[in-house]
């Protein structure tokens, strides 16, 4: 089938979607006008209808009555079992996008866009340019049906500082908000990813409740990190609400019984109150303000041992008592975590007890290896297991990086697979800073997280516009494939194969010696056959193939290039 600037197109949204699928069906429509100039039409016969079907999980024969017969596959039929499988089916001139659930029907659109229109995800956040084409094929036989193997996807943005001026200078908020959200959830869902911890470091997320209802009408799963219990954002949250309860004299610590508590369990309350009609993920325990340990003055006296029994036993209560706050006032069951990081670890190792319905959140060692992996019992918890891993890292000077991450994509695999072949299935977030300049790592990680332990891949094969599979391994298992796949998918000029030894070449050699904590002192100038001069000279010659490369891009692609390869080179190369 082919389809011009000629053709009649036809989106049929079908009788009942969610506002969700509504937004992506909108992004559809915008993405043909884009690349195609596309006309459509509601009355006349078009060329080309495209139908959207939402909400089929397990039903699919419910299509061959609502919709004509169709020769069904038995992978699309088995998509359409797994929570936000989607199918792909061209039968006649109808395009099928169907969706077992929402965020599949989201998923769906957005493949669609991606791997057929070729809109890259990064349009806005990094300036890939749409680019036009005169004609779209698609075969006859085109067919695609995923699902995801990671339940929960999701970012932590964190230490934004330097996005945060990004939105001051291009989205015309004074801080992260709205706006920018809109086109932060847009790229999530683009990529395939469903859940996110926002920004605590500039601003609230909850201090907005239209940054909430943004999320859930768009389909986003919000939650807060380790240290942010029940939605709240302690850092910007905690003193401007005691300033404005006018409450004084009170103090983020549970073991001080009384009002203080009963204040405590207000703001905690008001925060699930205005959450409670969205789709949220609940952090439970008690860490302090802004990433501090727990705060327990009423034992400071006590024998490290007593200390320690009392302090499980209080985290024990706080946890209790922030269920049950869940229970009355939300009232039915909702995703919760459980984050044992940095001083809660060794209370859990000592007796505390989580209940089984909440996800233990284990974390890695901040610099990309994760230290610890759930047990036989731990295993088999009805709430599963998730992880917080490391691609940005804030600590005490000479031991941060928050401007590149020096963590390569093959180790990053490596750990996130042995975490899944250990269990840890149901959620993934991961530390990626201001998302500025990550957007490789987070691309490789989101399709990771989409195609591991299958057979299968998430790329688009040009020739057959079918998904790759039977027998294979997924594209993401090379990681040099797959960024030579990505650099060819991003830019003209199939520079994949030149381009992708170099990139991972860099990530070694970064690795070896992060950015932010290089000295004039690092590497010998004498030793190692002059080390300094070698890095040096590696850079350089990565610098004329990629300056050249750059030189010889299209005009309006130059700037994503800049931002998504040699800006990385140009830094390691001046530092």
């Amino acid at each position: 089938m082919f389809i011009d600037h000629y053709s009649l197109i036809k989106i049929d949204c079908g009788k009942v979607l969610t506002d969700s699928v509504r937004i992506a069906a909108s992004g559809l429509r915008r993405d043909l006008r884009r690349v195609l100039d596309a006309r459509f039409d509601d009355v006349l016969e078009p060329n080309l209808r495209i139908c959207i079907i939402e909400g089929m999980k397990g039903n699919s024969a419910i299509l061959e009555i609502d919709h004509g017969f169709v020769d069904w596959t038995k992978a699309e039929r088995e998509a359409l079992t797994h929570t936000e499988g989607f199918v792909h089916h061209l039968a006649g001139n109808t395009l099928y996008i169907v969706g077992a659930d929402r965020r599949g029907t989201i998923f769906g659109i957005y493949d669609f866009c991606e791997f057929v229109l070729g809109v890259s995800p990064w349009y806005f956040m990094a300036d890939v340019p749409v680019r036009k084409r005169v004609q779209l094929e698609i075969s006859k036989h085109y067919s695609k049906a995923q699902w995801p193997s990671v339940e929960y996807r999701g970012i932590f943005i964190n230490d934004e500082e330097e996005l945060e001026r990004w939105v001051q200078r291009y989205m015309g908020e004074d801080t992260i908000g709205v706006r920018t959200y809109e086109k932060i959830f847009e790229l999530m869902l683009r990529l395939k990813l469903n859940y996110i911890w926002p920004a605590m470091h500039v601003n609230s997320f909850n201090r907005v409740r239209e940054n909430g209802a943004l999320a859930d009408r768009m389909g986003i799963v919000v939650g807060t990190s380790h240290c942010d219990m029940l939605m709240r954002s302690n850092n910007r949250e905690w003193l401007p609400w005691l300033h404005e309860k006018g409450y004084e004299g009170a103090s983020y610590d549970f073991s001080r019984p009384g009002r203080n508590r009963e204040i405590i369990k207000e703001y905690w309350r008001e925060s699930v109150e205005q959450n409670r009609q969205f789709e949220c993920c609940y952090t439970l325990g008690m860490r302090g303000i802004h990433d501090s340990g727990f705060n327990t003055e009423a034992f400071e006296k006590m024998p490290e041992d007593e200390r320690q029994k009392a302090q499980i036993g209080l985290l024990q209560e706080v946890i209790d008592t922030q269920n049950r706050m869940l229970r009355d006032v939300v009232g039915h069951p909702v995703m919760k975590i459980f984050v044992p990081y940095k001083e809660v670890l060794p209370l859990y190792d000592n007796g505390l007890k989580v209940p089984d319905d909440i996800t233990i959140v284990w974390a890695n060692d901040n610099y990309g290896y994760v230290r610890r992996y759930p047990d036989e019992t731990e295993r088999v918890r009805s709430g599963g297991n998730g992880l917080y891993y490391h691609n940005s890292y804030w600590a005490p000077p000479g031991a941060s990086y928050t401007f590149l991450c020096s963590i390569p994509l093959a180790h990053t695999k490596n750990e996130l697979r042995k975490a899944y072949e250990k269990g840890i299935r149901k959620l993934w977030v991961t530390n990626f800073g201001a998302i500025k300049p990550l957007e490789m790592q987070i691309s490789f990680y989101a399709q990771y997280a989409w195609d591991i332990g299958k057979k299968r891949t998430s790329a688009y094969d040009a020739r057959e516009q079918t998904t790759l599979s039977g027998g294979g391994t997924s594209l993401t298992e090379d990681v040099q494939e797959w960024t030579a796949d990505w650099i060819d998918r991003t830019f003209s000029g199939a520079h994949g194969q030149v381009l992708a030894p170099i990139l991972t070449a860099f990530d070694q050699l970064t690795n070896t010696r992060k950015i932010e904590q290089m000295d004039d002192d690092a590497f010998s100038q004498t030793a190692y056959g002059n080390e300094a001069a070698m890095r040096i000279h590696l850079y350089e010659e990565w610098m004329r193939t990629a300056g050249a490369i750059f030189q010889s891009l299209p005009a309006n692609e130059r700037d994503a290039f800049y931002q998504l390869v040699l800006m990385k080179i140009h830094a390691a190369y001046l530092t």
